[in-house]
């Protein structure tokens, strides 16, 4: 069977149809609540917050290194849930799956608190969050709750050599110095790393095995966003379809011998 996405085609020089196959959808929306959100995050921070301290691979600011991941138990922050739950939704019909079949679960959810970067430090990956993805979900978010103006971007990583692999010396880009570059400009078919802005408000929602990282905040305001992990399981209904991941009450632990 032939699979064609129409969505995918674009008219090229000399009338050629361009193909863009495999896409990654990163879903970006600005929430119209996000004034109304701050004041419950800012409490929420008081129970859920922490000190981003040094450590192996710089500085650590993840609530979930530190323990603290468990934001959706908080009632306070029903407001936003219920507007993350709509655009979860949205963002699975513009991926073509049946919503009906499945049931939404956030796993984990954490404050990111991102000071300044110390300028002392000449090391760029000393103060970034790292490439990294959240392989244990189906589904990983942001949203920022307050951001400086000039945000550092969230970068996505292709996690592979770019389709321009064999003719790699073609497609050098000197971010430095336009003068040094073979490319005219960065597009999808000649990069293998592509960089979001956020402004306050945004919620980015993405692939959980999708490569990403956060460049080093050069701003003198800490940026402050929210994650998390979300997983699919199929409802009570659809138990006994072939796809898909059952409900966790359904599951059974097996327990080593000698254990209790």
């Amino acid at each position: 069977m032939t699979h064609t996405a129409p969505s995918t085609r674009q008219r090229g020089p000399d009338g050629a149809t361009l193909h863009a196959l495999f896409p990654t959808l990163v879903y970006q929306n600005c929430l119209d609540e996000a004034a109304e959100l701050q004041p419950l995050f800012a409490k929420a921070r008081q129970q859920y917050g922490f000190q981003p301290e040094g450590g192996t691979g710089g500085q650590h600011f993840t609530g979930e290194y530190h323990g603290q991941s468990r934001l959706h138990q908080s009632a306070d922050l029903n407001p936003f849930f219920v507007q993350l739950a709509h655009h979860v939704d949205v963002y699975l019909q513009t991926l073509g799956v049946k919503c009906d079949l499945f049931n939404v679960h956030c796993l984990k959810t954490w404050f990111v608190i991102c000071d300044p970067a110390d300028e002392s430090v000449d090391d760029q990956a000393a103060d970034a969050l790292l490439p990294h993805n959240h392989s244990g979900s189906d589904i990983s978010w942001v949203y920022y709750v307050d951001v400086p103006t000039d945000c550092p971007a969230i970068r996505f990583h292709a996690g592979r050599t770019p389709p321009s692999a064999p003719f790699e010396s073609a497609f050098h880009y000197d971010w430095q110095d336009e003068r040094k570059s073979s490319l005219r400009t960065i597009n999808c078919w000649n990069t293998d790393v592509w960089s979001i802005k956020p402004a306050t408000g945004d919620l980015l929602i993405f692939a959980g095995h999708q490569l990403h990282s956060v460049e080093s905040n050069h701003t003198t305001s800490t940026r402050l966003s929210v994650a998390g992990d979300i997983a699919l399981t199929l409802k009570p209904e659809f138990q006994n379809l072939e796809f898909g991941r059952t409900h966790p009450s359904l599951w059974r632990t097996l327990s080593r011998p000698g254990s209790p």
